[in-house]
């Protein structure tokens, strides 16, 4: 845990989203955390400028695991509709990506303003623009009680549910609280850009910093000295993938992604959105170096497959069935995969 999170309820009456984050970050007992996220809302949530309650109407699902009841999802909801400005174009439910790259004030990761003196390095180490992934949803997909159970299962961890395959060793701790993953664009496909998958990257790194650790990404050109982080190799290369799309190698610390692959999955499947599987796949890697190893056996979590060579299938929630005209698995990690992260972790 960042002692930077790790602080009691802020003793100023502002609402800022990692204050809020703070309080979940902080108290492991599920009902004592539901009990202070419902007090430090009725506290500051009416003072809460618009971009900080939505960073939090975004991320509770995540940072609150199990103590995000239905209380706290409606007083949440209350709050976010309540200061929504008019006309937005913001749509409440129809965000696939649970875990999103959104800063709130006072976020660790802004970056300070260079002065005259090291004006040359920051700009050449400065990290790039967050692209985000399209977030539009088919109006007809959107209204179905199929999205509608995903959504679901995407924000919320049940008890039960933190079940996998037992495919591989038990989950164990990330590879380094610090982890720093450097890109390479060499022998990617001719129609993903570099800064595609920067971004993808970017925001599988964000998403998974909500498990406690940090994790940054850098292009292999722009690498500086850096004594802290472990640095993670991030490459295209169909010598090392071993008949996968994607492949964690733990050892090696390398992430690496394969372009056959990418190009058959386009030849086969034109209509399909590859910016999206390519997101879905990095952030299931990267969810591999921080310590999760066997697969998870819900069908939503991005940690999961969905099949066996066995022939047996993922779940979902209340025997729900796979639908057949969308993507179910989720492009960022879930509330399952974070607290099965955080569990692995000792948070």
């Amino acid at each position: 845990m960042h002692g930077a999170w790790a602080q009691d309820a802020p003793t100023a009456s502002v609402c800022k989203a990692l204050d809020f984050r703070a309080i979940a970050y902080s108290i492991n007992d599920t009902q004592a955390r539901e009990k202070r996220a419902l007090e430090w809302l009725s506290r500051y949530g009416k003072d809460c400028p618009f971009p900080e309650i939505e960073a939090i109407r975004n991320n509770v699902a995540v940072w609150l695991g199990t103590a995000n009841t239905e209380k706290v999802h409606q007083t949440v909801k209350e709050l976010y509709l309540g200061k929504k400005p008019a006309g937005s174009t913001l749509q409440v439910g129809k965000n696939t990506n649970t875990a999103p790259a959104i800063e709130p004030a006072g976020s660790l990761k802004t970056a300070p303003k260079p002065d005259a003196k090291n004006a040359a390095e920051t700009i050449a180490t400065a990290p790039k623009k967050v692209k985000k992934l399209p977030n539009k949803v088919d109006e007809k997909i959107a209204a179905s009680k199929e999205f509608a159970l995903r959504e679901s299962e995407i924000a919320q961890c049940l008890p039960d549910e933190l079940v996998t395959w037992n495919d591989g060793d038990k989950d164990s701790k990330m590879l380094s609280p610090n982890m720093l993953y450097v890109y390479d664009h060499q022998g990617a496909p001719s129609y993903v850009s570099e800064d595609a998958v920067f971004s993808v990257l970017q925001q599988a790194a964000s998403a998974w910093d909500q498990c406690g650790g940090q994790n940054s990404v850098m292009l292999k050109r722009d690498l500086f000295e850096d004594n802290v982080s472990v640095k993670i190799a991030v490459q295209w290369n169909d010598k090392e993938k071993l008949g996968t799309i994607g492949l964690a190698n733990i050892t090696q610390k390398t992430l690496t992604l394969s372009p056959n692959a990418f190009a058959n999955l386009r030849k086969t499947n034109a209509n399909r959105n590859w910016l999206e599987t390519l997101q879905m796949v990095v952030s299931h890697e990267v969810g591999h170096f921080q310590g999760l190893i066997a697969h998870s056996r819900r069908c939503v979590d991005v940690l999961s497959y969905y099949s066996n060579d066995a022939g047996e299938k993922c779940t979902i929630r209340g025997k729900g069935v796979m639908p057949q005209t969308f993507e179910y698995r989720a492009l960022l990690p879930t509330a399952c995969d974070i607290q099965r992260c955080r569990i692995a972790n000792g948070f």
